[in-house]
């Protein structure tokens, strides 16, 4: 092959690695809408400490998925790595039973019809999967547990990453212990705003700029979510329960609004509903809102003032008969889970 091919692959993985410094996304201009992608994976990924890396196809001139990941193991502190070169995935992580990480990749490839739903949702798995107990072996922080980064079989000849000599000093994860927890619902709808705004960053990657500005602002509000929560949980007080009860509701009205059988349906096919642009701008209005009100509610958090709650997004739902029976499906779904523990989405809600 031309050396003019080897050359122009160089630095991509130095590229990933020092972008996965300062932040737990890195994904290369190359990719068709990058930007939105990247945004949308920042969101999901939030507080863990997950890290991931997303090249084109042309990555793999400088080195496979597997040895991609492997070298950003070892340059990188996060306690799960993910990389997709073109549409091949790899994960590995130091927090997971052995090889676990690299079959929820396997899964998610396999199952899923484009890179980006498959990064979102190997993302999810791998979040499900992670053990929220404490780190055992003593709570220095010190060296003496060997961890393995099982990353498939041309990794394992290799032996990277089969012996880490410390826990990794940063682990984001271990800071929200106890009380930092999101609640239950809040971390529900939180899950769903994460997994939307993957959907809409895909259809905003083919050119739909409405997709596109959605699935920014839907990560923006799963982001400001958290750390609305995380700062009540410092600030102290009997905020966080009112907030609690608050945001359900509104978050609740909000992911039937933007489901993928609404407004993303809307944004893709809007010559197959009436009144569409009329339809879009409610929930767009419905977005900004809320988004506003986290920011406001944020401020006040900081400022130790009471939180005001003004937006109300009743006008959205009554307003719409097929999102009465969203919101009926999901709270006959709540009432179950309640009963009985049960799991999984209501009919028709995003997954």
């Amino acid at each position: 092959m031309d050396a003019r091919f080897f050359a122009a692959a160089d630095g991509y993985v130095d590229d990933a690695s020092d972008a996965l410094q300062t932040s737990p996304v890195y994904v290369s201009t190359e990719v068709g809408g990058a930007s939105a992608l990247r945004d949308a994976l920042l969101a999901q990924v939030g507080d863990d400490s997950i890290g991931v890396a997303v090249f084109s196809d042309n990555a793999a001139l400088e080195a496979p998925g597997p040895e991609i990941l492997t070298r950003l193991a070892e340059t990188t502190e996060y306690d799960t790595i993910i990389v997709a070169v073109g549409d091949d995935l790899s994960a590995g992580s130091y927090v997971l039973d052995e090889g676990e990480a690299m079959q929820i990749a396997n899964q998610a490839e396999s199952g899923a019809d484009s890179l980006e739903v498959a990064l979102a949702e190997t993302v999810q798995g791998v979040q499900a999967a992670a053990e929220p107990a404490p780190l055992v072996g003593g709570g220095d922080g010190g060296g003496g547990i060997v961890l393995g980064l099982v990353l498939g079989a041309a990794v394992l000849v290799a032996g990277a990453g089969a012996a880490i000599g410390a826990i990794r000093a940063r682990r984001r994860r271990a800071r929200g212990a106890g009380d930092g927890r999101l609640p239950d619902p809040i971390r529900r709808h939180v899950a769903t705003l994460r997994s939307l705004a993957a959907e809409y960053a895909q259809v905003g990657a083919r050119g739909n700029a409405g997709a596109a500005q959605t699935a920014n602002d839907v990560a923006r509000i799963a982001v400001n979510v958290e750390e609305l929560f995380a700062r009540l949980d410092r600030a102290g007080g009997g905020q966080r329960g009112i907030a609690a009860i608050e945001y359900d509701d509104k978050l609740r009205k909000l992911t039937a609004a933007l489901d993928r059988d609404y407004l993303l349906d809307i944004l893709t096919h809007p010559h197959l509903w009436d009144d569409p642009d009329e339809r879009v701008r409610e929930v767009r209005d419905a977005v900004v809102a809320v988004s506003d009100e986290l920011v406001q509610n944020i401020k006040q958090v900081n400022a130790r003032r009471g939180l005001h709650f003004q937006v109300s997004l009743d006008g959205l739902i009554g307003g719409r008969k097929e999102l009465r029976e969203w919101e009926r499906a999901f709270e006959r779904a709540a009432g179950e889970r309640a009963a009985g523990d049960g799991e999984g989405p209501p009919p028709g809600a995003s997954r």
